[in-house]
């Protein structure tokens, strides 16, 4: 699928990556863990739009990329859905010095992993980038601050399931009011014993 065009004018440059985006129905779990953040220190929250698991950090690329990563990301097989638990706030890199609060995945049934390591494969054999170093842990990003430090929410955010029903290709536009995405191609998955995802 190829919700939002890919052509434009040769040697034009995109700043893409691949994620795993928020199930609509986690919209007010996700609210109501920002709701637990503290007012006044330079958090931002990200907006409903921005909300997503990132697999592979793409950057900038021409045209010939951008088409080869919107290839990888058509090629995942329709049977890789499934879910994982979003089990507490996680900041990062650190407590002490966190630039964004996220919420971490538990990936019990390496559904994330298995759709991790299927993107960066293609994406790698497709010369498109490298996977980095460090391994890969699912986590959603809820805020940003604007300077690193401590964070301590009021209290934990609590458990919810996190349905992998689809899988994107996104592009980023950075904008003074925070970065906007929009879907270049789009894979909806299934678990590999149902018939039909909705989304």
């Amino acid at each position: 699928m190829r919700p939002a065009d890919m052509d434009g004018a040769g040697g034009e440059s995109r700043r893409l990556f691949v994620a795993v985006p928020l199930p609509e129905v986690l919209l007010g779990f996700v609210q109501r863990a920002q709701a637990l953040l503290p007012r006044g220190v330079g958090i931002r929250l990200l907006r409903e739009d921005q909300l997503h698991v990132t697999l592979a950090f793409i950057g900038e690329v021409d045209e010939a990329r951008a088409s080869a990563a919107r290839e990888v990301v058509e090629a995942v097989p329709g049977d890789m859905g499934g879910e994982g638990l979003i089990s507490r706030f996680l900041l990062l890199p650190s407590a002490g010095k966190a630039r964004v609060v996220t919420l971490e995945v538990t990936d019990t049934d390496s559904v994330f992993a298995r759709l991790y390591a299927r993107v960066m494969d293609g994406l790698e054999s497709a010369g498109v980038m490298q996977r980095e170093k460090r391994p890969f842990r699912p986590h959603l990003t809820v805020a940003r601050l604007r300077v690193p430090g401590p964070v301590q929410p009021r209290s934990e955010s609590g458990q919810a399931r996190f349905a992998v029903e689809s899988v994107c290709l996104y592009r980023s536009e950075l904008r003074r009011e925070g970065a906007s995405y929009a879907v270049l191609s789009r894979t909806v998955l299934a678990r590999p014993d149902d018939c039909e995802v909705k989304v």
